[in-house]
C-alpha cells in the first residue's frame, strides 16, 4: 500500500467517523424534541422581566411527554444492541482467522479462556490477561 492510498483511506475513514458521530447527535436531539415545540409564555415573565420557553406536547399539555420518551428508549435499545453486533463481529474476524487462513489454536484456546473470565464477570483488564496468558503458555510449551 502506497504512502497516498494510505492517506486517502485513512481521510476517508476519519470523514465518516465524524459524519456518524455529528448525525448521532443530530438523531438524538430530535428524537429528544419529536412532538414537542417551543413556544414563549406570556403569562410567566420571570422576575427580572425575562420570559420562561416551556416544552409543550403535540395537543398542548406540558405534562405530554410519554411518546418522545418511549422512541428514545427504543432508538437507544436499538443502537446498544447494533454496538454489541459490532464488536462481536471485529471478535469473531480478529479472533478466529489470521489473514485468509484460520486462526492457530493457541489463539483460539487464549480468546476462549478470555471470553470465559468475562462470562463469569472478572474485570475486562483482568479478563484480557488471562486471555494473552493462556495463549502465551501454550505457545511456549508447544503443546498445539
Amino acid at each position: 500500500m502506497s504512502a497516498l492510498s494510505f492517506l486517502i483511506a485513512l481521510a476517508g475513514l476519519s470523514l465518516g467517523t465524524y459524519l456518524m458521530r455529528f448525525a448521532g447527535v443530530k438523531v438524538g436531539a430530535a428524537i429528544a424534541t419529536k412532538g414537542r415545540r417551543r413556544i414563549p409564555s406570556t403569562a410567566s415573565a420571570g422576575v427580572d422581566g425575562h420570559e420562561e420557553n416551556r416544552a409543550v406536547g403535540v395537543g398542548g399539555d406540558p405534562g405530554e411527554s410519554t411518546a418522545p420518551a418511549d422512541s428514545t428508549e427504543r432508538v437507544t435499545m436499538w443502537m446498544d444492541r447494533a454496538t454489541v453486533v459490532l464488536i462481536g463481529a471485529v471478535f469473531a474476524t480478529t479472533a478466529i482467522f489470521d489473514g485468509k487462513d484460520i486462526a492457530d489454536p493457541a489463539r483460539l484456546l487464549g480468546v476462549g479462556a478470555g471470553v470465559l473470565a468475562a462470562i463469569l464477570r472478572v474485570p475486562m483488564l483482568l479478563a484480557v490477561v488471562i486471555g494473552m496468558a493462556v495463549c502465551a503458555l501454550i505457545r511456549t510449551t508447544g503443546v498445539l
